[in-house]
């Protein structure tokens, strides 16, 4: 009996399986797949006339490239110029299209907008899968191009801003696009549980460093944030601060802000409100501090500036004072992170 060769649509893997076999397991990834599911491996050859003539659209940027792409995927799923020029195309949405994201990184709000958001992106996704399946590289260099080129977009979109009049805000901004980048983007790509996802999300950070070398990005998961938020309490920024330093959960600092939040917070209903409202955002805050590459020098900053003379001001009694100083401080985080 003779074998059929072909690649495993889950993971890539190239198999070998006797023909007379209609279901099996994938070796690599232990997918169980039907014959039919079996990618043939393609070999390298000139491009088909359709191919030539949907490059020459996409190169004259012509809307007719997108009707084209769909025919040719209708006959052949992974049809690789349409699956390359469709990933092309829409690849810098999955940031772009959701610049508005962090507004959505809130203890309720946060899984179901995640939740939309892998829905909208996995067309493009699932193309540049398909696209890596059949690729003779596995995608790799695709991969690559695509990520260095969403990173300059973001640099791009800084630069042509006309409100971003000078060097701080230009920073700022950019630091808010690593954000959405960190939180969102490379969370979702490995979330999608495609074949290529864990090398994207590499690829997406080390692009980030080699371009932005003096601004550290770390590669979070989708279930990070959300134990993030499980874990949220008012103390939060505290307790990360003090973590940073090396300080026990039960240090004298920690033990002073949570006595403060339980006594003078307590007693009125503004301040519980606060309260609640710092439990909302601050995980959130959090998280986005500690995907930071600089996240030390963050947290140090936060001390100096808010958190130092917040528990000056409880060790002299002016809790009206420290309550007004640590919502500023709130208010001044959610600001820079979450909008």
């Amino acid at each position: 009996m003779a074998n059929v060769e072909g690649k495993c649509p889950k993971c890539g893997g190239k198999l070998s399986i006797p023909e007379e076999l209609r279901q099996f397991s994938c070796m690599y990834c232990g997918a169980v797949l039907r014959m039919e599911e079996l990618i043939p491996i393609r070999e390298e050859k000139e491009k088909s006339p359709l191919a030539q003539v949907l490059l020459d659209l996409y190169e004259k940027e012509d809307p007719k490239a997108e009707e084209l792409i769909g025919r040719m995927l209708e006959l052949d799923a992974y049809d690789e110029t349409a699956n390359e020029v469709y990933a092309r195309l829409h690849f810098r949405e999955i940031l772009f299209d959701h610049l508005d994201a962090m507004e959505y990184f809130r203890r309720d709000r946060y899984v179901n907008y995640f939740e939309q958001y892998m829905e909208s992106c996995r067309p493009v996704l699932e193309a540049l899968d398909r696209y890596c399946l059949v690729a003779p590289d596995g995608g790799g260099a695709f991969m690559r191009h695509l990520s260095a080129e969403l990173v300059k977009a973001m640099d791009q979109a800084v630069e042509a801003d006309p409100a971003l009049k000078s060097k701080n805000a230009r920073a700022i901004r950019l630091d808010q696009y690593k954000t959405i980048l960190a939180i969102y983007v490379i969370p979702m790509v490995q979330e999608q549980r495609l074949s290529m996802g864990g090398r994207l999300a590499d690829i997406l950070v080390e692009e980030w460093i080699r371009i932005h070398p003096k601004s550290k990005i770390a590669k979070g998961s989708y279930k990070d944030m959300v134990a993030g938020f499980r874990k949220g309490k008012m103390c939060f920024i505290t307790t990360a601060v003090c973590g940073s330093f090396g300080k026990p959960d039960d240090c004298y600092e920690l033990t002073a802000f949570r006595r403060f939040r339980d006594t003078y917070m307590a007693e009125s209903e503004e301040g519980r409100r606060l309260v609640e409202e710092y439990y909302d955002v601050a995980p959130g805050i959090v998280a986005c501090i500690d995907l930071d590459g600089g996240r030390e020098r963050i947290y140090r900053e936060i001390w100096d500036r808010w958190l130092s003379p917040c528990l000056c001001d409880i060790e002299n009694g002016r809790f009206a004072r420290c309550s007004a100083r640590y919502a500023r401080m709130v208010r001044t985080l959610e600001k820079r992170y979450l909008s």
